[in-house]
């Protein structure tokens, strides 16, 4: 570990069914590594036109504050991120992206920071902007509030509950 606290953002996504219970354990584990700093609100967000439940996941960014080095960062990532199960005993998804880590540029095979889709997808930046509006964006040099005002409106989701809920552990 580095001796100095760094910030990022982590986008989640997860099965709407099940994925509340599987958001808390999650974040209870990213909680043992650092400081959950900020949830952004949760959003579900339809995979499909039909707009079902069945299929809907739910969405939303953590800022996190934490001694961890990029590399050690990107692997508490990965190792959190699951494939789910099929079947009737059905497990949530678990997909985690590193956003940002303080104000890296990085492009790698492994990674790329900023992560390259933050500001093209509206229900992302909407979710970093909520999480760390502040955070200047190294390559834009605008702040995620400042992207997020010009970005698309967000119709494949919606407002789902208060991210707050799942830190209060």
């Amino acid at each position: 570990m580095s001796s100095s606290l760094h910030n990022s953002l982590i986008s989640v996504t997860l099965d709407l069914m099940g994925g509340e219970q599987k958001a808390r354990q999650l974040l209870e584990k990213v909680s043992e590594c650092g400081d959950i700093i900020n949830v952004s609100s949760i959003y579900k967000r339809y995979t499909s036109d039909a707009r079902n439940d069945l299929s809907a996941r739910i969405e939303f960014v953590i800022r996190f504050e934490t001694m961890m080095s990029v590399e050690q960062h990107l692997h508490l990532v990965l190792s959190l991120c699951d494939e789910g199960s099929s079947g009737l005993v059905q497990r949530s998804q678990v997909e985690m992206i590193l956003l940002a880590y303080d104000d890296m540029i990085l492009m790698s095979p492994r990674l790329t920071l900023p992560y390259p889709q933050m500001h093209t997808d509206p229900l992302i930046i909407r979710c970093a902007a909520e999480a760390w509006g502040q955070y200047e964006h190294p390559i834009y040099q605008k702040t995620l509030s400042e992207i997020s005002k010009s970005a698309r409106t967000v119709r494949d989701a919606e407002f789902y509950k208060q991210g707050k809920s799942l830190i209060d552990f």
